[in-house]
């Protein structure tokens, strides 16, 4: 019965995508024979802004979401096709919670930071982190003097106070490789684990890594359990940990963050493969709750030969 509902809803969301996109290829009339990069981009804009309405229609439950995930879905329409991914935006810890976690260095986030870092062989994580501390805080001095942890004093443009985005964190990462000549840092699988804003994070979502470093004293069967994805947790309750433990968790949180099971922001990604003229890559966050589309950004736009 829970399955045939999950298809359901997700025959209705591939019903309403393929309603919005047939009636944007209908409408849309090519004027040159030579496809450019602007056209590219107005075509994948249109077909965006029609998403926007058409979602709006589309009922989220934490099933359909997590089945979803599980199933990316195709519409091949008039020799065009769009491929697209939903996961939960929220599966993440955010690495300025963590990072003001680790200020003091003699914790668990900051020994737990460090043995992840070493996992994968990176060559200094102490100066990473102190990289990271030293641009949460907002001061302009090196957290150990002379360190040259301060990104601030040798670029003045660079921004103090929190770690932004996806942009600004690579800066961090640029800015330690020349320091360090480590090219290590980039095979860090930071994306897998960190966001920049959330304040919790959706277990049902959650990678291993992820969970290995909150859930640092739990045995790892029960964490295996967990990472398998398998079920649905539809309450805290119901997690395989003993009572004193949930109850702490819940309660106090860790690293300045607490543990969700409700998935209320989506990501999407979107492949739109646009007849036999361009191609282009959009990602999208999804508010479930007020229906609102919002980050929205497009990774990439190739012209077909």
């Amino acid at each position: 019965m829970r399955k045939g509902i999950v298809l359901f809803t997700t025959l209705l969301l591939i019903m309403a995508l393929m309603s919005v996109v047939m009636i944007f290829l209908n409408n849309t009339k090519e004027t040159k024979d030579t496809i450019t990069e602007e056209f590219a981009l107005i075509q994948t804009n249109n077909l965006m802004s029609n998403l926007t309405e058409y979602f709006g229609k589309v009922s989220f439950d934490e099933e359909s979401i997590f089945y979803g995930s599980k199933m990316p879905f195709s519409l091949p329409l008039d020799d065009s096709l769009i491929n697209f991914n939903i996961d939960s935006a929220s599966k993440y810890l955010n690495i300025n919670n963590l990072t003001n976690a680790m200020k003091t260095k003699d914790n668990i986030a900051y020994d737990n930071f460090v043995t992840f870092l070493y996992k994968y062989q990176v060559r200094d994580p102490e100066f990473f982190i102190n990289l990271l501390i030293d641009t949460v805080d907002k001061d302009s001095i090196d957290i150990n003097s002379g360190s040259k942890s301060e990104i601030v004093i040798e670029k003045p443009i660079f921004r103090n106070g929190k770690i932004y985005n996806e942009k600004h964190f690579k800066i961090i990462k640029d800015y330690y490789f020349l320091q360090k000549n480590d090219p290590l840092i980039y095979d860090v699988p930071f994306d897998e684990i960190f966001s920049f804003s959330a304040p919790s994070f959706d277990i049902n979502f959650a990678s291993k890594e992820l969970l290995k470093m909150y859930f640092y004293d739990a045995n790892d069967y029960s964490l295996d359990q967990i990472a398998k994805h398998s079920e649905i947790y539809e309450k805290l309750s119901e997690l395989p940990f003993d009572e004193s433990y949930l109850d702490e968790i819940s309660k106090k949180g860790r690293f300045g963050h607490t543990v969700s099971v409700k998935t209320e922001i989506i990501k999407v990604t979107m492949d739109f493969d646009y007849k036999t003229q361009f191609s282009s890559k959009v990602e999208f966050l999804y508010n479930t709750k007020n229906k609102t589309l919002t980050g929205y950004t497009i990774l990439d736009i190739k012209i077909k030969e």
